[in-house]
């Protein structure tokens, strides 16, 4: 029987002053969490970004850190129009023993506003639950976010997603120059419910891709200088890929986008297009086509077309942004939209 007592005392005695001290390192860098969170939020501020919450704890003991803000509000006042980011719930958690990668999550939901009195009108975007990841290794940073039932609102114009999902990733060191990368991004959009149909597309955009590489370094500052320096230095926007789903339309392209001497974007791309004779038939509708060269054009493009990957046919082609004007291949589509830098 004393063999066992003591057997049990030898066990268990170290596991005890083990546990013991594994209890006051969680309550110490826990402490430390929440110190943190201040210092960092008044590091921030100093800044021009105005970080505040109603209430912060840290919990989560044994096996996690699970920092929790309440009523969490981000306001970035050097920029204009100053966005505005909300949210009622916001966690963040962490391991013990890996401090590099952290979880968040916005159960409630989160709400971003773009608003500048007087000058433009109100943009908001929200989501109903959102979900994320932030690591930070060798090779760089990298951000993943989630977010289910997006809704995004200009005036009296509503676009709706059922989620949207974005990877960013931050190389280790800052570019030098224009051939190295300042940030990749790859963003999906799911079910995004137009404000109006498109003949004979629809209103639902089944799903849209898009993967980019911004070139060269990227300046601080007012939006207008910022964007001039960065062009100056030959910064570009790399396309590394667009996938589109539309109906029966299916889209894929990548190219070369950059900023022209009036800051307009201009750019070449090259791609394939399924479901072409759909393009006709909405080109035709918004009035950029004549209803008599759509047959002359459909006889064209046909010839060009190809079996795709997946059977269909599918034409492959070129996209440009040229002067202000945007062109499918030969056809003229218009004017392309212009960049507001104010």
């Amino acid at each position: 029987m004393r063999r066992k007592t003591r057997l049990g005392l030898v066990i268990g005695l170290p596991l005890l002053v083990l546990f013991g001290l594994y209890t006051g390192f969680w309550f110490l860098v826990a402490d430390r969490l929440r110190q943190g969170l201040a210092d960092q939020a008044q590091l921030l501020r100093a800044k021009g970004l105005d970080v505040t919450w109603a209430k912060a704890t840290v919990n989560g003991f044994p096996f996690v850190f699970r920092a929790s803000l309440e009523d969490a509000r981000v306001v970035d006042d050097a920029a204009k129009p100053s966005p505005e980011v909300t949210a009622e719930h916001l966690y963040a958690t962490t391991a013990p023993w890996d401090f590099r990668h952290w979880r968040l999550s916005a159960p409630r939901g989160l709400k971003a506003s773009f608003v500048e009195a007087g000058q433009r009108l109100p943009m908001t975007l929200a989501a109903s639950e959102a979900t994320g990841e932030v690591g930070i290794d060798g090779g760089g940073s990298t951000f993943l976010v989630n977010l289910t039932g997006v809704t995004a609102a200009a005036a009296a114009t509503t676009v709706t997603a059922q989620s949207a999902e974005a990877k960013i990733v931050l190389p280790p060191h800052p570019p030098t120059g224009h051939t190295e990368p300042s940030a990749t991004a790859t963003i999906a959009l799911r079910q995004v419910k137009l404000p109006a149909a498109v003949p004979p597309l629809g209103d639902t955009v089944d799903d849209v891709t898009v993967a980019a590489t911004l070139m060269g370094p990227l300046p601080s500052g007012p939006p207008r200088q910022a964007a001039a320096a960065w062009r100056d230095a030959g910064g570009t926007l790399e396309l590394d890929s667009l996938h589109l789903e539309w109906g029966q339309l299916g889209v894929t392209a990548n190219g070369t986008v950059a900023l022209d001497g009036d800051l307009q974007p201009t750019g070449a791309f090259s791609g394939a297009i399924q479901g072409y004779d759909q393009v006709m038939t909405a080109l035709a509708a918004s009035g950029r086509l004549r209803a008599g060269d759509i047959g002359l054009a459909r006889i064209g493009l046909a010839m060009l077309a190809k079996a795709g990957p997946n059977g269909r046919p599918e034409i492959r082609t070129s996209f440009t942004i040229e002067g202000g004007e945007m062109r499918l291949g030969p056809v003229k589509l218009g004017p392309a939209p212009r960049i507001s830098w104010e």
